[in-house]
């Protein structure tokens, strides 16, 4: 069982950043009337991401 949670948190520094940009892609897409730049919402997407990340990393290393 540890040697799968080490694997998670080994994967949800790329993941995360990797899901947030997936869902910058889907919110651009579907409003695409509100985004001057859609680099902005992918980018904001992928920092949402790592964040969301770094939270679930603190809170999985507080839990052992």
């Amino acid at each position: 069982m540890a040697d799968f949670t080490r694997r998670i948190e080994a994967a949800i520094p790329i993941v995360m950043p990797a899901l947030g940009g997936l869902a910058g892609v889907i919110w651009v897409n579907m409003n695409k009337s509100e985004f001057i730049n859609p680099v902005l919402g992918i980018g904001g997407g992928i920092v949402g991401g790592w964040i969301a990340g770094r939270i679930l990393l603190k809170l999985m290393q507080r839990r052992r």
